[in-house]
């Protein structure tokens, strides 16, 4: 639901307006005006131009003292360089009463100011992994244009102005009580900044349509960024064969250390798996099995083998680039009849185990692999 801004002269208020119905103190809020902040854009230059005249503090005392590691430096930079917006950043204006002078303390956005800042000076390159034409450049190294562009970046600031600690702790708390709880992959997504990250990223938002027209995915769960971690999941496979889903955050954390692997050839093998799929299933997979998504990943896994093979895997490959598609389709229409009528006499031990395999959504790796080596089975005709 959206909010126009309008609203009747006879309608309630939306809050009460004594602070004391909101279980609140009233010292807080003594003196406060309706609106104690201004919302306003500051170029990079604007920060820069402060920090070297002293008007910018950058460690007031409710700020945590974290210290981003030096990929998520290179990945904050990344995202300013090509343009692409960052989270606000929240500063209070006071009045220093020696020298009469406004100074900006960084309220949220430290961090991110400290990088930012830090960059235009020369402190650190952004990585060939993150930005191919700008990596390992430092600032004073870039052209001239893109050293204009990036000082002219623009950064949402909301500016508290005369704002005691009380008030300003009071609002953040009032923040975080509206926050979502992260999910997994949302953690994970907001702690490492690698290429394979940015590869994972990249994969599911280019197949955000496919997600959802195949119903493999519905939008809400994208918008909690299951694309990525099926994304992910998928590429795992392809770099290191089938794996438990439980090992994604692992492998996250030792592709953030070293990545050693082509991502301009797992993104085209990637493509080219899900375009024999659909190949193989040109209406789509959303009225069969195969729209289930753990049945979905290994329909994948089984795919990208007889393309490409699974490293590690010695099951065995067949020629899919040559096959009759309409044959290879017909059989793997037998996964939908095994769960059409799972009481058939006319099931092998193989499908009942499928069944037993799919039924129970599990992600683990030995599973994973028998639902693997079942489906190239069909595909194989063997």
């Amino acid at each position: 639901m959206s909010f126009d801004g309008s609203r009747l002269p006879s309608d309630p208020p939306l809050f009460p307006r004594d602070p004391q119905r909101l279980g609140l103190t009233t010292a807080i809020y003594d003196g406060m005006k309706m609106k104690s902040f201004d919302s306003r854009v500051y170029s990079v230059g604007d920060y820069r131009e402060w920090s070297e005249s002293g008007q910018l503090v950058l460690s007031p005392r409710f700020q945590r003292r974290e210290v981003w590691t030096e990929t998520a430096r290179s990945y904050l930079m990344d995202t300013i360089i090509r343009g692409l917006p960052i989270p606000k950043v929240f500063i209070r204006q006071i009045i220093d009463p020696s020298s009469g002078k406004s100074v900006r303390e960084v309220v949220d956005g430290q961090q991110r100011l400290r990088t930012i800042l830090s960059y235009v000076n020369d402190g650190f390159v952004i990585r060939r992994g993150h930005n191919r034409e700008h990596g390992g450049l430092f600032f004073s190294q870039l052209p001239e244009d893109k050293k204009l562009e990036l000082l002219g970046y623009e950064i949402s600031t909301d500016l508290l102005v005369n704002l005691a600690d009380s008030q300003i702790l009071d609002i953040f708390s009032r923040l975080n009580s509206h926050a979502v709880v992260l999910n997994e992959q949302e953690k994970i997504n907001a702690s490492h900044f690698s290429e394979f990250k940015k590869l994972a990223d990249a994969m599911a938002h280019e197949f955000y349509e496919y997600w959802i027209k195949n119903r493999i995915l519905r939008e809400p769960q994208v918008m909690r960024m299951a694309d990525v971690s099926l994304s992910a999941d998928l590429l795992i496979a392809m770099c290191d064969g089938v794996q438990s889903k439980k090992q994604i955050r692992s492998y996250y954390t030792q592709f953030e250390k070293d990545f050693p692997y082509d991502s301009d050839k797992l993104a085209e093998q990637f493509r080219q798996t899900i375009y024999m799929i659909s190949r193989i299933f040109p209406d789509g997979v959303q009225n069969s099995e195969f729209r289930r998504i753990h049945i979905y990943y290994s329909l994948f896994t089984a795919v990208f083998h007889e393309l490409y093979g699974l490293r590690g895997s010695d099951l065995p490959r067949g020629d899919l680039l040559s096959a009759n598609l309409d044959q290879v389709r017909s059989r793997l229409d037998h996964v939908d009849e095994v769960f059409g009528d799972p009481d058939s006499p006319g099931l092998k031990d193989s499908d009942r185990q499928f069944l037993n395999d799919s039924r129970r959504a599990t992600t683990d790796a030995s599973v994973r692999q028998r639902r693997t080596e079942y489906l190239l089975k069909l595909i194989q005709g063997s």
